[in-house]
């Protein structure tokens, strides 16, 4: 509670007390004739007082004042702090804008969009009015900005004598694949993993069912429609990493990314068209833009298909994709497991090790696996491997395993300078493994892991300990 004098209000009190004792002592004696005179003394005294209380706190104004000040000054901190705050915040916020600006003006940064949707109409008009040249970098041109919407503009340009360059995905390529099963839901892209493709004649393999097929073969179909812009377009097999629009002496680049956001609606897969876009300026000094022209450039002059060899590989689909799928196998089958298969939702098909594994393509060098209690070494081939570990196929196993078990591997140390030499020569140097899986079949497989300094030492202080007892009872 605020025990602070209040001289302001108790002269306003002393006010309200003298103006009714001066009342009463008027108009009493009007009213009541027979008074006593004590009445009308104490009425006096009282008004006296209260004058002489008004008449203190009238001449003492400066306590009056300072108290309001102290009053104004409480009121009002809060609301000072909150206009400090904000001031220093804005300053703040001007000096970030202010070096944003100046580096945007630096690099020739024009503008920023949030999406390529935003940057559409822009574009269109640059096309429209575009005076020296168009150059687009793209997958198949079927997102936002449509090259079906372009090619009649394109076609009068090229018919003016404008540079016209479009440069698309090679959708038979594995690159393209590997876009196809992060746009693809975990049951397609099993179906595109899985899918059996020994006969080349067949023609309704998955991946041709996917958006980004059907997209490339669409266009391929459109540019064929327009012999004038088919004779500018080329298919890159590199991955640019991103979208790009040049027209004249400006540059739209989007970064592209294998990133989603969460908040994306599940429809719509398509993965390149999330990041934002940013338009460059040509200028003398201004790197970025020289960057993409560079970048545009190199691509367009290393990639050697044009619609001619696309429309070739497009009647040959079947064997092509064949052969990407038995090239990149393994890789694909991992991708689709890291993308869609939730660890413990498929036997043994989720990646449980801490470094990735790949399977066995080379020449079986023939080990052998020394088992505990066992005098006779157990032939074995591997199946796959990893850097601490490998998964081994036994020929034959007439002695039980359990998990934990120790087991060595032996064989010659490979001298030639090979890949399976040396992932061999890798596990003979380690000597020592732990069984931590056992798969029972016709030729059981188990999967081994390195044993670690720690479960060496503590393997070894066991075997001490043994030794140590059976010596005390003997």
């Amino acid at each position: 509670m605020n025990e602070k004098p209040r001289p302001f209000v108790r002269m306003i009190i002393a006010c309200l007390f003298f103006f009714i004792a001066v009342t009463l002592n008027i108009f009493l004696p009007r009213y009541w004739h027979t008074i006593p005179e004590i009445v009308k003394h104490l009425l006096l005294v009282f008004s006296a007082i209260m004058c002489v209380h008004i008449m203190e706190y009238a001449y003492l104004w400066w306590e009056i004042f300072g108290h309001i000040r102290n009053i104004l000054k409480e009121t009002l901190q809060a609301t000072h702090q909150l206009i400090d705050d904000n001031r220093n915040a804005l300053e703040k916020s001007l000096q970030t804008t202010n070096r944003l600006i100046g580096s945007a003006a630096i690099i020739g940064l024009k503008n920023v969009y949030s999406s390529r949707k935003d940057v559409k109409g822009d574009i269109y008009d640059a096309i429209e009015n575009a005076e020296k040249r168009v150059w687009l970098l793209g997958i198949t041109a079927s997102e936002n900005i449509l090259l079906d919407e372009l090619l009649s503009t394109l076609n009068n340009k090229l018919a003016d004598g404008l540079d016209v360059r479009i440069l698309l995905l090679d959708a038979l390529r594995s690159s393209a694949v590997f876009r196809t099963l992060l746009e693809s839901t975990a049951h397609e892209a099993a179906k595109i993993v899985n899918a059996d493709r020994t006969d080349t004649h067949l023609t309704d393999d998955p991946y041709f069912h996917q958006r980004l097929y059907s997209d490339f073969t669409h266009v391929c179909d459109r540019l064929g429609s327009y012999p004038r812009i088919s004779a500018t377009v080329r298919f890159y097999t590199q991955t640019p990493a991103c979208w790009m629009m040049i027209v004249d002496n400006s540059a739209h680049f989007q970064p592209y990314t294998f990133g989603r956001s969460a908040n994306k609606h599940s429809a719509n897969l398509c993965t390149g068209a999330n990041m934002p876009v940013f338009k460059f300026q040509m200028q003398e000094n201004g790197r970025p833009f020289e960057i993409l022209e560079d970048n545009f450039q190199k691509l367009w002059l290393t990639s050697n298909l044009d619609l001619f060899h696309i429309e070739a590989r497009i009647a040959n689909r079947n064997r092509i994709i064949s052969d990407v799928f038995h090239d990149n196998s393994q890789w694909f089958k991992h991708v689709y497991e890291a993308l869609y298969v939730q660890k413990g939702a498929m036997q043994f098909t989720g990646d449980r090790r801490k470094f990735p594994r790949q399977s066995w393509d080379g020449v079986q060098s023939l080990l052998k696996v020394c088992l505990p209690n066992c005098q006779t070494p157990i032939k074995a081939s591997l199946c796959d491997y990893s850097r601490e570990g490998a998964a081994i196929k036994l020929d034959a196993l007439n002695h039980p395993l359990k998990m934990g078990d120790i087991v060595t591997l032996q064989n010659t140390l490979p001298s030639e300078p090979r890949p399976e030499n040396f992932i061999i020569a890798h596990f003979l140097k380690r000597n020592q493994f732990i069984i931590r899986r056992i798969i029972n079949d016709s030729q059981p497989v188990i999967g081994l892991q390195i044993v670690s300094e720690g479960e060496r030492r503590d393997e070894q202080d066991h075997f001490n300990g043994i030794t140590t007892a059976s010596h005390s009872l003997s």
